[in-house]
């Protein structure tokens, strides 16, 4: 099954330098055109997010769920201009071994339909209770919007397990990790829905993609970035059309897409009109530039953007092919995330 194999298939490559990557300057993705000193008109805050119902314990839990785990099924609805598309998720909870630190939420690759489960035994051990997030559908997906808007779905999952699991605890970490597509719902949720008020460390691991959609689509763009030394891909793929809601003659990648085709791409990127100061969220990244698709280098320029907030707590780590990593794989990358998680989730917001 397709969520099967994106769960197995990540980790990232070796040199987890804490200053900007190789590359960031002029050769570098580029910048996003908001600027990173405050919230742009437009950009979303907690306040418009949807809403969570029809919670429902289930009997036993998916395949996939670690062992252990209790689940439930959710529907989130809701959302600004999307308001009668529901979608459903399962939601599988693990407790902690020992005393409880805090609640990591889990968020997988693609369509975010399985569970992603790096460091679910060490985390449980070192006292972290875990949520697993996998939506019964593509979250991306919406009618007749973009991923933008479609982002305010693990938004609002999340402020629901701040609330309801987390119980809101301020004295008790919250904290987030997302792969591939999973990084991009974390994305979205601190740039665009307003996260960075409740999140205490964020891991991104392989990505977010989603940074600069119009860089990575528009075949009359730049086809690479430099990142960490290494020429690494900016295009991204075709999957986006449907999640774009994008019609033929348009397509992600060709060089004659219409004038409004690229501007949706823009207005819909992560790295576009939103917040990039989060002065109470720890955000690390993750990346693999061995065969990289193009989420290392979408991930730099998200990256740029915080650092360039003047954050002293956001890091770029980037992997090599001796480090282990390939593609969105990040090799001795996963115990590098892991444990960086394990040092970083700590409470911020008190």
């Amino acid at each position: 099954m397709r969520w099967f194999w994106l769960v197995a298939f990540f980790a990232a490559c070796g040199d987890t330098s804490s200053a900007a990557p190789d590359g960031s300057g002029g050769d570098a993705a580029p910048a996003a055109d908001a600027g990173p000193d405050a919230a742009p008109d437009g950009a979303t805050t907690s306040g418009n997010l949807g809403q969570v119902t029809g919670e429902m314990n289930l009997a036993t839990c998916p395949m996939g769920a670690p062992a252990g785990s209790m689940c439930k099924q959710v529907t989130v609805s809701g959302c600004p201009s999307i308001e009668t598309e529901s979608i459903d998720a399962t939601v599988a909870i693990l407790a902690q071994t020992g005393t409880l630190k805090g609640t990591i939420v889990h968020f997988s690759g693609s369509g975010g339909q399985g569970f992603q489960t790096l460091g679910t035994q060490q985390y449980a051990g070192a006292g972290y209770q875990q949520v697993f997030v996998a939506w019964r559908a593509d979250w991306e997906q919406t009618q007749s919007l973009g991923i933008k808007a479609a982002g305010c779905r693990p938004s609002t999952i999340l402020k629901w397990i701040f609330d309801s699991v987390h119980n809101g605890s301020r004295a008790l970490a919250f904290c987030g990790e997302g792969f591939s597509g999973g990084s991009g719902q974390l994305g979205y949720a601190l740039a665009q829905y307003g996260m960075g008020d409740y999140l205490d460390y964020v891991n991104e691991l392989s990505g977010p993609p989603f940074a600069r959609i119009d860089l990575g689509c528009d075949g009359n763009q730049p086809a690479t970035a430099m990142v960490c030394n290494a020429t690494d891909t900016m295009r991204l793929p075709a999957s986006l059309n449907r999640w774009e809601n994008v019609l033929p003659p348009d397509s992600c990648g060709a060089t004659t897409n219409s004038a409004a085709t690229i501007a949706k791409w823009h207005d819909d990127s992560i790295a576009v009109g939103g917040v990039y100061v989060y002065p109470k969220t720890q955000v690390e990244f993750f990346d693999c530039t061995n065969n990289a698709t193009a989420v290392t280098a979408m991930a730099q320029i998200y990256f740029n953007l915080i650092q360039q907030s003047g954050s002293t707590t956001t890091h770029y780590h980037c992997y090599s092919q001796a480090d282990g990593c390939n593609g969105e794989g990040l090799g001795t990358g996963n115990q590098a995330a892991a444990a960086a998680m394990i040092s970083g989730c700590v409470p911020h917001h008190q």
